[in-house]
C-alpha cells in the first residue's frame, strides 16, 4: 500500500502537537479540587504547614485544595500514591527529606523512585536541627563534647528516633574526624527525648523545636545548630561550622512535590501563588511560631535543593556504611 505524501506544514504541526500540548493543559488547568497528599500522620509539622498553605490556595486557583493524610512506611506510602497519580496538577505531595531524597539511600525496597518519579514544585519552610545534650553531662560546647567522647571511647550515647536523626549524627561524626560514640534507636522522638532528659543518653542532633521547653527550663542544653546561619529563635547559639566543623549542613524542610512530567507552566503558576503565600505576614508568623523559617522561592529553586540533598545524604550514608534495611 502507498501512503500518502504529506505537506510540510502538516509535518511541522505534527511535530509541534506535542510541545503545545504542555501550555494547553495548563491553560485549562485547574477545572477541579486539587489534592495534596501528607505521608504522615495528621497533627505534624508537616500537616500542619500543608494546610496552613493549601488553605489559602484554593482561591487564587478557583479550586478547593483537599489535603489528605496517607502516612506509614516513614513516607513512602503518601509519596508512593503520588508518584503513580497522573501528572496533570491535580496531586500534589507534602515533600520532606525523607519521602523526596534519603529513602532510597536507607531502604533497599522501594515501590518507587523519588528522582525519577517526583519533582519539586516550590519550598514552604526549613526546620533546623539542633544539637542538645543533658545539662548534666557538663559540657557547654561542641569542643568540650568531643573532648568528652574522645577521652572516654563510647562513653556517649546518641539517640535516633529515625533515620534522619541518625544521618545527621553521622554527618556531624564523619565531618569531626571520627567520634567514638555508641547508637541508641528509639521508635519514636517521645521515647528518645525522655532518656535524654533522664541522662540515659548523651546527644541528639534533632529537630530543634521539639526541644524549645526543654531548653527554656534548663534541662537540656543546645550546643550548636545545623544550617548555615543561626536560628532566629536559639540566636546565642552557634551553628556548628562556626564552632569548627567545616561543611556541616542539615536542616529539615517541608515543600510541595508533584508526579514527574507535571507541565512545568502548572508548577510555575503553584510555585508563584505558594511563594506569595509565604511571604503573607501571618503566614510568616505561624511559621516562625512552630519553630520553622519561611522559604518560598521557584521550581528551579526547589529542584537545586533536592539536587544538593540527594548528593549530601547519599554520601553521608557511604561514609557511615550504613546497609539498606
Amino acid at each position: 500500500m502507498t501512503l500518502p505524501k504529506l505537506s510540510r506544514r502538516t509535518l511541522l504541526g505534527a511535530m509541534a502537537a506535542p510541545a503545545l500540548a504542555g501550555p494547553a493543559v495548563a491553560q485549562a488547568w485547574p477545572n477541579r479540587p486539587i489534592r495534596v497528599i501528607v505521608p504522615f500522620a495528621a497533627g505534624g509539622t508537616t500537616d500542619l504547614m500543608t494546610r496552613l498553605i493549601g488553605e489559602r490556595l484554593g482561591a487564587p486557583l478557583g479550586q478547593q485544595v483537599v489535603v489528605e493524610n496517607r502516612g506509614g512506611a516513614f513516607g513512602m506510602l503518601g509519596a508512593d500514591a503520588v508518584a503513580k497519580a497522573p501528572a496533570d496538577g491535580y496531586t500534589l505531595l507534602a515533600g520532606s527529606p525523607g519521602p523526596m531524597v534519603v529513602n532510597p539511600f536507607v531502604y533497599k525496597s522501594l515501590p518507587y523512585d523519588p528522582e525519577r518519579d517526583l519533582c519539586g514544585v516550590c519550598m514552604i519552610a526549613s526546620v533546623p536541627y539542633v544539637m542538645a545534650v543533658p545539662t548534666s553531662l557538663g559540657v557547654n560546647s561542641v569542643q568540650e563534647l568531643l573532648a568528652l567522647a574522645r577521652a572516654r571511647p563510647n562513653s556517649i550515647n546518641f539517640a535516633t528516633s529515625g533515620m534522619a536523626s541518625r544521618l545527621t549524627v553521622e554527618l556531624f561524626r564523619a565531618l569531626a574526624g571520627g567520634v567514638p560514640m555508641e547508637m541508641v534507636q528509639y521508635r519514636g522522638g517521645a521515647p528518645a527525648r525522655t532518656d535524654l532528659l533522664a541522662g540515659r543518653v548523651q546527644l541528639v542532633i534533632e529537630q530543634a523545636p521539639a526541644f524549645l521547653e526543654d531548653f527554656r527550663a534548663g534541662t537540656l542544653k543546645p550546643l550548636a545548630v545545623g544550617g548555615t546561619r543561626r536560628f532566629r529563635l536559639l540566636p546565642d547559639v552557634p551553628t556548628l561550622q562556626e564552632v569548627g566543623i567545616a561543611g556541616y549542613e542539615a536542616e529539615a524542610w517541608m515543600g510541595y512535590g508533584a508526579p514527574a512530567g507535571t507541565p512545568m507552566a502548572i508548577r510555575e503558576r503553584l510555585a508563584t501563588e505558594i511563594d506569595r503565600i509565604v511571604k503573607m505576614p501571618e503566614v510568616q508568623e505561624r511559621l516562625l511560631s512552630w519553630g520553622s523559617e519561611p522559604v518560598g522561592g521557584t521550581v528551579a529553586d526547589m529542584e537545586r535543593i533536592l539536587a544538593e540533598e540527594r548528593r549530601r545524604w547519599g554520601e553521608v550514608v557511604r561514609i557511615a556504611g550504613i546497609e539498606r534495611e
